[in-house]
C-alpha cells in the first residue's frame, strides 16, 4: 500500500503531466503525434489548422515540459511521443471524446 508521501508525489507527477496537455491545440498534435509518429510541424499545423508559428510554439512547450522529443533529418525536424503515459492518456481520451477514425484515415491526412 502506498504511502501519503507517494500518493502525494505521484499526484504531483499526474498534475504536472495533465497540466502540460492541458490546452485544446496540444491534445490535437499530441493525438497526431500518437496516429503518426513522427512528423514535422508543417504536416501537424495543416492537420490540425493551426497556424505554423502557433504549432511550432506548442511543440517547443511540450518538448521543454518532457512529453515530446525531437530529431532532424536533412531539412525537417520530426517530433514524436518520450513521455511513456502520453500515448496511454490520448487512447483513454480519444476512446471517450473523439469519433473513431481508422489509422488510414489519420496516414492519410498527412498525405
Amino acid at each position: 500500500m502506498n504511502t501519503p508521501e507517494q500518493l502525494q508525489s505521484s499526484a504531483g507527477e499526474a498534475a504536472a503531466l495533465l497540466k502540460a496537455m492541458s490546452n485544446p491545440n496540444r491534445l490535437m498534435i499530441l493525438c497526431m503525434l500518437c496516429e503518426t509518429p513522427r512528423a514535422s510541424a508543417g504536416e501537424l499545423a495543416r492537420v490540425t489548422g493551426l497556424s505554423p508559428s502557433a504549432t511550432s510554439q506548442h511543440l517547443a512547450r511540450m518538448r521543454d515540459e518532457g512529453l515530446i522529443g525531437s530529431e532532424r533529418e536533412a531539412q525537417r525536424i520530426h517530433y514524436f511521443i518520450t513521455h511513456p503515459a502520453v500515448q496511454q492518456i490520448i487512447t483513454t481520451l480519444k476512446t471517450i471524446y473523439w469519433p473513431i477514425r481508422s489509422r488510414h484515415d489519420y496516414r492519410h491526412s498527412f498525405s
